[in-house]
């Protein structure tokens, strides 16, 4: 075991290539993981894409790609006190460094010297990586390994919904992809009592339903404002988590929050937002967060209980599982609108593209 297959950026420009590379060998409180599930996020969208906010963020390259993941754990770096080889992990991909004022509070998942997982460091598009022990997050056998690799945007997705305090209110969801979806399962498992949500693509929208939705609402074909007063009988909604980014989308969620509401945004606008703040904000005493991954460890308690029982729709999400082989269609896919959250299998045998010395 000294080579793997690995997704590697390798230019700066669009692609990645499909490589063999050697098994990178676990530091000083490290851990060597065998993937057995990792998923395709947005942010490995950008990157293969090779955009502004890639080249921005990724320092150097060859990189290999990816940053949700699930998998055993194989090896054990020096001083790696709290887990054993075949421990069944997930991957938190903010790795924090204990000594600045955050780590000292209770707020390590934004580390004032924060590095990421995939993007300033190797990912997980691979047959092997390796990660820090603080992040290697061990999981309960009964959680299957695609869904141990949807656990860290999932994580992002739960804390959205609490921050929302759900219990018996009116909630919104702007944007229907992964991170959206996962907000729509939480919601109803926190006890939400209407769960709106808004999305350009209908195939999206069905999803919604299948996993807590009860009101679906395309901005393409209907007025989400009027829409929104109308299910709540003229009050507005609650709260709304944005979770598209959309600039225009996050401006009409304020227009439709109630006075008193809460708003979590995820979402990463492209340009900047206009608000109105003193009708919209301020006179309102709107309560707006900004969520940036998941409370370490806070949020993947609360998450793997729900998960534990049973009050989690994962499976209607996952709309792919491919051979790491095929990542190139998984990516088409993603940009095409046809899929949702798609998992590649390094251990499943593929026939594309050929593999690169």
């Amino acid at each position: 075991m000294t080579q793997m297959k690995a997704i590697v950026k390798t230019e700066t420009s669009f692609g990645a290539s499909l490589k063999r590379v050697p098994v990178p060998t676990p530091g000083p409180g490290e851990v060597l993981v065998k993937i057995m599930a990792t998923a395709i996020c947005g942010t490995d969208v950008h990157v293969y894409e090779w955009n502004k906010w890639a080249q921005g963020a990724v320092k150097s390259l060859p990189r290999v790609m990816g940053h949700e993941f699930s998998g055993e754990v194989l090896e054990l770096g020096e001083g790696v006190k709290n887990l054993i080889k075949g421990d069944r992990v997930a991957g938190e991909t903010h790795i924090p460094c204990g000594k600045c004022y955050q780590c000292k509070n209770g707020l390590q998942h934004i580390c004032a010297n924060m590095v990421l997982f995939s993007i300033d460091s190797d990912g997980c598009f691979a047959q092997y990586t390796v990660i820090p022990e603080i992040c290697a997050r061990k999981i309960p056998e009964d959680i299957p390994w695609e869904h141990g690799a949807m656990m860290e945007p999932l994580g992002t997705s739960v804390r959205a919904a609490q921050e929302v305090v759900p219990a018996g209110a009116n909630a919104a969801v702007i944007g229907a992809g992964p991170i959206g979806l996962g907000a729509v399962t939480a919601l109803k498992a926190l006890g939400a009592a209407r769960i709106i949500v808004s999305d350009i693509s209908d195939d999206r929208l069905s999803i919604a339903a299948e996993v807590g939705a009860t009101h679906l609402l395309n901005p393409l074909k209907e007025d989400v404002t009027a829409k929104v007063m109308e299910i709540t009988s003229g009050v507005g909604t609650d709260s709304f988590i944005d979770a598209s980014g959309s600039v225009r989308a996050i401006s009409e969620g304020f227009r439709y929050l109630r006075k008193g509401g809460r708003v979590a945004l995820v979402g990463l606008p492209s340009e900047p937002i206009s608000l109105e703040l003193g009708p919209q904000v301020i006179f309102k005493e709107a309560k707006i967060i900004g969520i940036h991954g998941r409370k370490m460890f806070e949020t993947w308690t609360v998450m793997e209980n729900l998960m534990a029982g049973g009050l989690l729709e994962l499976d209607p999400i996952v709309s792919h599982i491919l051979p790491l082989e095929d990542f190139e269609k998984g990516f088409s896919l993603l940009k095409e609108g046809k899929g949702c959250k798609i998992i590649l299998d390094p251990w499943q045998e593929g026939q594309l593209p050929t593999l690169q010395e």
